[in-house]
This record gives structure tokens, sequence and C-alpha cells, in this order.
């Protein structure tokens, strides 16, 4: 896995572990859940940002190739 692969996927595993936390810290249920989705959306977008600003044109090339080829998605 690249460099930029590597970080995107630790800044998604932080935010998701704060979320988790904040699931088990807030107490109505709802609202841990509404905040652990929130940290994942957010985190998703923060991973998909550090890998566009860290990969190489190759890499991105790369990312999308596999996307469109595993159509599983």
């Amino acid at each position: 896995m690249s460099k930029a692969g590597t970080l995107s996927l630790a800044v998604f595993a932080a935010f998701a572990l704060g979320g988790l936390a904040l699931f088990f810290l807030v107490q109505p249920w709802l609202l841990g859940a509404a905040a652990f989705l929130l940290m994942g959306m957010i985190g998703s977008v923060a991973a998909s940002r550090v890998f566009g600003r860290l990969a190489t044109p190759e890499e991105k090339r790369q990312d999308l190739e596999d996307r469109v080829r595993s159509g599983d998605l």
C-alpha cells in the first residue's frame, strides 16, 4: 500500500474510533448513533481528501481502475 493509501486509512480509522467512543459515551443512544454516523461521514471525506492530496497521478489512476473493475460496490 502506498504512503497516501496508508495515511488515508489511518485518518479514517482515527475518525472511526472517535465515532465509536462517542457512540458509547453519549448518553441517549440515538444521539450516540447519530454522532457515530456523522463521524463516519466526516472521516470518509477527510480520508478521501488526504488520498487526493498525497497520491501521485499514477496512484490515482490505479485506484480509479480498481474501482471500475470491481463493480461489486
